[in-house]
């Protein structure tokens, strides 16, 4: 196979292909816009990128994306994207992460990437990877698109406006679910297509490419319109937006990774630590009437369970405190993600942070 040297590229004035081959980006959401930012960033020589996305490919998805094909329907779009990735550009590094954001790349992982790009098609996801790159003080580029066009918003330092100070506080806490274009939609299906994709993809990728190189564009939010208008929007600062908070100080240090078990891990820390997740997980199911039972049988009505001794419905429950957790339970299993940073509360009500390591 020949050797992608890039020659063209290399003759920009100010292109450094050196550094884009060192640098790491994270690409969450590999749908239609993240294919086409994926495919763009991996063909500029990008050395290494991490692609994050729970979902299956999707007959919608098709005559949007480059990297999926029919043969491809239900499989996993990260997975699919990184297996085209390798092959038209072997020489980057694609590492497919088959999951949510918070459970699939951690907060350290996000801090030591050069860049993340969100490819997001939720609020409520585009939110969450706001607030996680505020925490660490990530590079975040996170773009979108309408019928005829789309946004494209930078959020670089903690003292800008971000894409929080333009919503209201119901609209932060928006608590809207992930939807592919193929599910119906109360009001009928999302309207897009591959040309407003194309287009806010190529703003994306020539912001990405200019912070990878060292570069800060002039603009921070950019409004693009397919009928050839595109220009900055002025968001003022919300002393109100909780996103302008990163973490003081740089995080405790453990040897446990994701691939430890509970036990493992809070064996590396003071007896009266409190760690938490980011993430619920599901604790076993426990009636609430006659206090029996750490199990159920399932009950006549779908889904539903109930309680062995007395016949009560038993209800989830879930936690976000590890010590609840079964001590033998890994924490990937608990949607713990690989290099994660973890809150943790001391016994005398002070907070820090731990980092698991790599694994």
């Amino acid at each position: 196979m020949a050797e992608r040297v890039h020659d063209r590229q290399r003759l920009l004035p100010g292109w450094d292909q050196d550094r884009l081959a060192a640098a790491t980006a994270v690409v969450a959401g590999v749908g239609a816009l993240g294919n086409e930012v994926a495919k763009n960033l991996a063909l500029a020589g990008v050395g290494r990128l991490i692609l994050c996305d729970p979902d299956t490919v999707s007959p919608a998805n098709l005559d949007r994306t480059v990297l999926f094909s029919s043969a491809d329907l239900g499989d996993a779009k990260a997975g699919t994207a990184a297996r085209r990735l390798r092959r038209i550009a072997p020489g980057t590094e694609v590492e497919a992460r088959v999951a949510p954001l918070v459970s699939g790349v951690g907060t350290g992982e996000l801090a030591d990437a050069a860049l993340v790009v969100g490819c997001v098609d939720t609020l409520r996801a585009r939110m969450q990877l706001l607030g996680r790159c505020a925490l660490v003080g990530a590079a975040l580029v996170d773009g979108g698109t309408h019928p005829w066009g789309g946004e494209v918003r930078l959020r670089l330092s903690p003292d800008e406006p971000c894409h929080g100070c333009s919503l209201t506080e119901h609209q932060r806490g928006h608590g809207d679910l992930p939807w592919s274009c193929f599910e119906p939609r109360a009001d009928g299906p999302e309207p897009s297509s591959i040309a407003a994709t194309a287009l806010v993809a190529g703003w994306m990728t020539t912001a990405a490419l200019e912070l990878l190189m060292g570069r800060r564009p002039a603009w921070r939010f950019l409004a693009v319109e397919s009928a050839g208008r595109a220009g900055p929007v002025e968001v003022a600062r919300d002393p109100g937006c909780p996103y302008h908070h990163p973490w003081e100080g740089p995080p405790d240090r453990v040897a446990a990774t994701d691939r430890a078990t509970v036990a493992e891990f809070l064996a590396e820390l003071a007896d009266g630590d409190e760690p938490e997740t980011w993430a619920e997980f599901p604790l076993p199911p426990r009636c609430r009437v006659c206090e029996g039972g750490d199990g159920g049988r399932a009950a006549p009505r779908a889904g539903a369970l109930t309680c062995e001794g007395c016949g009560a419905l038993l209800r989830p429950v879930t936690s976000v405190r590890l010590r609840d957790a079964d001590p033998g339970s890994e924490l990937r299993e608990l949607g713990v993600a690989p290099q994660e940073i973890l809150p943790v509360r001391g016994a005398e009500g002070e907070h820090r942070c731990v980092r698991l390591n790599r694994g």
